[in-house]
């Protein structure tokens, strides 16, 4: 197989990616029983429960969405032209491994195996990480004269903390102040699998671009 070939599966990859992960957690939400998920009393993790009827949609949605975007990240290290970008992508490769670590460690994964939680910190690194690397990676972009693509990238990494914000100001004073958690969780989740599928998109054009250019 050619390295095109290969540059073509992971756009492919970058293009799954997201609609596998947000759509299993979509899924999830309209299946899951109320004790396990409601918008207004849970986290969207408690839907990976083991003893959840979500378990397998849920955490198997995040670790394939997660491992299909592993690829695309090396087809942006390989088309990036700045140490900006290439910076980007590596936050986008951990923010990744972390969306995984989130199916891997579920809720509850200490009476299966390790000892130790490792869900919270995994799911710190995937939403603590995922707007830098859109940030960082804008930048790049705008620099290497993409300042649409740019921009988008840098406004959607703004959605993340615009969104915990938000969910913190309504908490003030609340009697419930965890209530509504999985809204900013969702609201992350929207915005960084919406800039990966503009990546991917963008990618892709630019490859059918550079197919159709004469040889020289």
């Amino acid at each position: 197989m050619t390295v095109r070939n290969w540059r073509r599966i992971a756009v492919t990859c970058g293009l799954a990616a997201p609609v596998v992960a947000l759509g299993a957690i979509v899924l999830a939400t309209l299946l899951a029983a109320p004790e396990t998920f409601t918008w207004r009393g849970r986290a969207l993790s408690d839907m990976g429960r083991y003893e959840a009827r979500t378990f397998r949609l849920f955490n198997g949605g995040l670790i394939l969405g997660g491992l299909l975007g592993i690829p695309f990240a090396w087809r942006l290290w390989i088309a990036s032209r700045s140490s900006l970008e290439r910076l980007g992508v590596v936050l986008l490769w951990i923010a990744t491994v972390g969306l995984v670590g989130v199916g891997v460690f579920f809720i509850g994964h200490t009476e299966f195996y390790l000892g130790t939680d490792l869900h919270a910190p995994a799911a710190l690194v995937y939403f603590g990480l995922a707007p830098f690397a859109q940030w960082v990676y804008g930048t790049g972009q705008i620099l290497a004269d993409e300042r649409r693509l740019g921009v988008v990238s840098i406004w959607l990494g703004i959605v993340h903390p615009l969104a915990w914000l938000g969910w913190l100001l309504s908490r003030i004073g609340a009697s419930d102040p965890m209530a509504w958690f999985a809204v900013p969780e969702m609201v992350a989740a929207l915005a960084f699998g919406c800039w990966i599928l503009v990546l991917a998109f963008g990618q892709y054009r630019r490859d059918s671009r550079d197919r159709t250019k004469p040889a020289r």
